[in-house]
């Protein structure tokens, strides 16, 4: 008995094939194609086939866009960037302190952070010339430690502390102007801002410097001192002087008076011994001082030398 079988299993025409292979050629092409940004960056798309490098983007939103397949697409952060460079007893920022030397010769570390952002039409430029996108280490780290060094070699330790306002202000603009010269940059880089955290001085200096403020405040608290006491002294003399005019004044007024009185009683009585008048008027004049005194006692004893006038 013949037994035929037949199996067919499923065919696939040579054309249906070519369109699988084609929709997976294009699915690859367009996943290929197709790439995206974030927001503060830019895309650097570098084209080997053409021969050209272009931009994507501003920085300012994300965004998909569509490239050649075959072009590399490489991210360039343009928003806000900085640095810090500082250093603490157990730690330090992304760079450790800048060390540099005075006018008088002192060492000092400077604690800065630095902010700067990325021109974006600038990128591609900028590209060129740093294709590891190391610009940060090759470049502008180098120019920030040259430029605080040339600077505060112009200062003395003391002109550190008192004018680092002025100093923070002068750096911002020296670094600037070193962004601006450095050709590598191409003018890519846009200086934000420059702060001066600390500039930490020499301990045995500043020892010394605190001796001798606190001298000079013992000096300043002495002069004052000595000022004030001239100008109590002062016062003390004049209200004496003052005082004793005043007394002087007072007793050749009582003395003109009195004279007027003892003329004129005289005057009235032409027999009156004078010199025993003014020796009378006098002895009262006295016990009435030391009556108003409070610290004398009276006895009253009448004999044959008390001062009795006939006043006719």
């Amino acid at each position: 008995m013949d037994r035929r079988f037949e199996f067919e299993g499923p065919r696939i025409e040579g054309g249906s094939v070519a369109v699988i292979v084609l929709v997976i050629v294009l699915g690859g092409a367009l996943f290929l194609s197709v790439s995206n940004i974030g927001v503060g960056y830019v895309a650097v798309v570098v084209d080997p086939v053409f021969g050209s490098t272009s931009v994507v983007g501003t920085g300012s939103n994300a965004q998909y866009f569509l490239k050649a397949p075959w072009a590399s697409v490489y991210k360039i952060y343009v928003a806000t960037d900085s640095v810090h460079m500082w250093s603490d007893a157990t730690e330090e920022g992304d760079f450790p302190a800048v060390e540099s030397l005075t006018k008088d010769g002192l060492k000092v570390d400077v604690d800065i952070t630095v902010r700067w952002s990325i021109a974006p039409g600038a990128a591609a430029d900028l590209f060129r010339r740093y294709p590891a996108l190391d610009w940060k280490d090759r470049a502008i780290i180098p120019i920030i430690r040259e430029t605080i060094r040339n600077m505060l070699v112009d200062y003395t330790a003391i002109q550190t502390i008192e004018q680092r306002a002025s100093l923070g202000v002068a750096l911002a603009a020296s670094l600037e102007n070193a962004f601006r010269d450095e050709s590598s940059l191409s003018s890519a880089l846009v200086l934000d801002a420059v702060n001066i955290r600390k500039i930490s001085l020499p301990e045995n200096f500043v020892n010394a410097i605190e001796k001798k403020l606190a001298a000079e405040q013992l000096s300043i608290a002495a002069e004052f001192n000595k000022t004030r006491l001239l100008v109590i002294a002062d016062a003390n003399a004049q209200s004496a002087i003052i005082e004793a005019q005043g007394r002087a004044e007072s007793r050749l007024i009582i003395a003109n008076a009195t004279r007027l009185s003892l003329d004129i009683i005289a005057q009235a009585s032409p027999g009156i011994d004078q010199a025993e008048l003014t020796k009378l008027y006098l002895y009262l004049e006295t016990l009435r001082d030391m009556a108003a005194s409070g610290n004398a006692q009276f006895i009253v004893a009448p004999d044959a030398g008390q001062y009795i006038l006939n006043i006719p």
